[in-house]
Order: C-alpha cells, then structure tokens, then sequence
C-alpha cells in the first residue's frame, strides 16, 4: 500500500506525479488566469517548520477550540482509505474538541453526504463544526472523489450543510442519523499480474521487500500511453487520464 491510500498497491503510484506538468502548460495558465509556475510544495517552509518541533506543539487542539469559539466554521474532512491521516484519527480529534458546543457535537448523528443522489460519506455537523469522512478517498481526496471534494467545499463556502446542502447553517443545525460511522468497502482483490515484466507485480510488493520504487514512465506522461497494465485495468485508468487532460 502507500501512504496516500491503504487500498493501492505501492508499486503503482498515485495520485499519478504529471498534473505538475499540466498545471504549467501555457494553455492550462492562461485559463486560469496565472503568471507564475505551479510547484506541489516548498521545502523551505516544511523544514522551516520541522526544524521548531512544529509536528509536537501541544496547542492545535486549543487553536481550533479559540476558532471554533470564536464562531468561524471548521469543517474537517479524510478520505477513508487515508493512510498518514486516517479518518479514525480524525474522528478522535473532532470529539475531543472542547468548545462551547461540544456536547451537542458530540451528540449528533452521523448523517449521509449526498451529492447528485449519490452518497459520498458520512458526516458529523453540529452548526459550525463538521467532520466528514469521504468514500474510497485516499491522502488527495480531490484526486479520488472530485466530485465530492467540490461540493465540500462549495457548501462550507456557501454557509450550507454539508449532508445535502440545501440547509443553512444555524447555531444548532444538527445532523440526524446513526451514531457510529458504519459504512464499508466491498473486498477488491489485488491484481496478480502487472506491467511487462520490467517492473515489480502488484503481488511481488506484497510478498518481497521493496528496494527500488520505479518512477513514472517519461512515455505516460507526454502521451498517456497506456505501456503499464493490470488485470482490473488500473494503472490504465490513471496513465489513460493524461491523455484526456492534454
């Protein structure tokens, strides 16, 4: 598995690296409305922060308390085959939030997120406050659930509820349904066979230790060949995309 979903071989990368490459083209800037290069992240910043111990601070829980109290909406959300922030972290964290409304928080049920009819996860809200945990989402919920990561976003903007979207948010707005987040994922078997022999199955990482990570292929990128496969087609799917993005 990988860091960014628990249900993704290790072998196969993703979320794929090449929306990097897209995100600069001139066409993709343009639209946008951007004069500046896209980077995925700023290493000074991180170790900046790294280097003050920022990872052990003791007052994050204290900061979302003062906001929170402070009548600003916090709205947490994990995709639930997250691996380095797993939802069950999460959860904890939201219940153990000490506001002004933390009881009736922790009082309310978890509900349905629904978008277009289709339900996406399970959240807990009580006014300004929610925790959502999204379906077959890993580490880059808007890579695995576009859809659903848009709606998120476009109802805590939109001062709505997170379940449907149609209800705006009050002070005691509170979802209604079960008490436990209860929702599984059907079993997927894992592919026994992979790529061209050139590179590590799906089952080789799960039986032998891994080395050597293979980087993504040159060929994919440019032209979203589709060179790697499985037997359930998916490295296809995602080496398939870049060809729609370009």
């Amino acid at each position: 598995m990988t860091i960014s979903s628990i249900r993704h071989p290790y072998v196969d990368p993703t979320p794929p690296t090449y929306f990097v490459q897209y995100l600069n083209l001139a066409t993709v800037q343009n639209a946008l409305g951007v004069n500046l290069n896209y980077t995925e992240s700023n290493n000074d910043v991180y170790y900046a922060f790294q280097k003050t111990g920022d990872f052990v601070y003791p007052n994050f829980l204290t900061n979302l308390e003062k906001v929170l109290n402070n009548s600003v909406r916090v709205a947490l959300s994990y995709g639930d085959a997250d691996y380095i922030c797993n939802w069950f972290g999460g959860q904890a964290v939201s219940l153990a939030i000490n506001y002004t409304h933390s009881e009736e928080f922790r009082a309310a049920d978890y509900a349905p997120f629904i978008v277009d009819g289709t339900e996406f996860g399970e959240v807990r809200q009580y006014g300004n406050f929610s925790f959502l945990r999204i379906y077959e989402a890993g580490h880059e919920v808007p890579f695995y659930q576009p859809k659903a990561s848009l709606a998120m976003f476009q109802r805590v903007l939109g001062n709505v509820d997170l379940a449907t979207g149609e209800e705006v948010v009050t002070g005691t707005l509170a979802t209604n349904g079960t008490a436990n987040a209860t929702h599984t994922e059907p079993y997927v078997a894992i592919p026994s066979v992979t790529g061209t022999g050139l590179e590590p199955s799906y089952t080789a990482a799960i039986t032998n230790p891994i080395t050597i990570v293979p980087l993504e292929s040159a060929a994919a990128v440019s032209s979203g060949s589709r060179s790697v496969t499985s037997a359930d087609g998916g490295y296809v799917r995602f080496a398939g995309r870049d060809s729609n993005l370009e």
